[in-house]
């Protein structure tokens, strides 16, 4: 079986083999049928399984071969992960083999992870074994929801100006084997010699595999998956738990949700604050909740939360008004405005601030603030 393996590959098969069972030492307590992960970006979830169980299969093309989903569940039936062996051509001319692959997706569908068959490691051009190096770079594009390429066909790959000195066939159709013939800026995401197993790998694990895994998951979507999402720090889960909530439901976990809102991404905090119903702003606890955070969140959340001014409790005022210069110009006069347009606000401390602002020659929009005070 070692016969035609240079030392430099036969090397580099041990070094990953050594990798391999240090993974599967790490699982030896999980009796599972699928190849534990060589990579995975949620080892916590994967060290608690402990079932598994076929959910749904997906259909194969002339190029790929039927596979069944997994659902991995711990101790408890709860949750926790999906997978799928996957055998699927890659050249057919006899040069490059099938790649043999595990991968695993997070409950929303979102790639985590995968593993390999021990008899069937993946390979590069020529036979040459993937280096431990090449398997993580491959962990590394497959992490990438928006990689280059999502949009590109097999065709986009190549720079059809680099003449290719060898061919191979895909799809019955010759096509560039030299990585040199791969196109710059996409050389640089995959692996040196794997550009197929690259984009076949890619594309299944982002493919329609996720909106399949979408709606198995809300078959049995429930309330105690819903605040298990909301108190994980994985922000897919949180947006997808934020999607879900009718209004009865946000107001009830609107704890939750104003946690989530300090320490979630940008994106976040947006659509938070686009679901949230205008008519909890008066509330002065839900003012004050998300607008004490202004000193903290980013530019983009900073004007939204100022757009929301007019429906918030008037409280907030008094702290957005020692936030003046962490505004932009816009933002400034956003705030300005809504003073101007209720006066009743402009209380002794407020008024105070603003004339010590206006006094700040440092500030560069303290000039607005200038006008506003000698105005009003």
């Amino acid at each position: 079986m070692l016969q035609g393996i240079g030392v430099g590959a036969l090397l580099s098969r041990l070094v990953l083999l050594t990798s391999l069972g240090l993974v599967l030492l790490y699982s030896s307590s999980i009796e599972l049928a699928k190849n534990a992960p060589l990579h995975m970006a949620m080892p916590q979830e994967y060290a608690r399984v402990v079932h598994e169980k076929m959910v749904f299969t997906l259909p194969g093309t002339d190029s790929l071969l039927q596979h069944q989903v997994w659902l991995l569940s711990d101790a408890q039936q709860r949750p926790l992960l999906y997978c799928s062996d996957v055998i699927t051509p890659v050249c057919i001319d006899g040069l490059c083999k099938p790649m043999y692959i595990t991968l695993y997706w997070n409950l929303v569908g979102h790639y985590v992870g995968y593993g390999v068959f021990q008899d069937n490691l993946l390979t590069k051009f020529d036979h040459e074994a993937f280096t431990p190096t090449d398997y993580a770079k491959l962990h590394t594009l497959l992490l990438d929801q928006h990689s280059i390429l999502e949009r590109k066909t097999m065709e986009d790959l190549f720079d059809q100006s680099i003449a290719a000195k060898e061919k191979i066939t895909f799809n019955g159709e010759e096509v560039d084997a030299v990585s040199g013939a791969t196109r710059a800026e996409i050389k640089e995401s995959v692996v040196e010699g794997a550009l197929y197993s690259c984009f076949t790998a890619w594309h299944l694990a982002h493919g329609s595999i996720k909106e399949k895994i979408e709606q198995h998951l809300l078959s049995y979507y429930d309330p105690v998956l819903t605040e298990s999402f909301l108190k994980s720090p994985a922000e897919d889960y949180q947006l997808f738990a934020l999607k879900q909530l009718d209004l009865s439901t946000l107001v009830r976990l609107l704890p939750q949700v104003q946690e989530i809102f300090k320490r979630t991404s940008p994106g976040i905090r947006l659509y938070i604050l686009k679901k949230l119903p205008k008519e909890l702003w008066k509330d002065e606890k839900v003012s004050q909740s998300f607008f004490q955070t202004f000193a903290a969140v980013d530019i983009n959340t900073k004007t939204l939360l100022l757009n929301n001014l007019k429906y918030a409790h008037p409280s907030v005022v008094n702290s957005l008004v020692n936030d003046l210069e962490r505004m932009s110009k816009n933002q400034l006069s956003t705030f300005l405005n809504y003073l101007a347009e209720n006066r009743q606000y402009l209380n002794a401390s407020v008024k105070a601030k603003l004339v010590q602002t206006a006094q700040n020659k440092s500030f560069a929009e303290s000039y607005l603030v200038e006008a506003f005070v000698k105005s009003n």
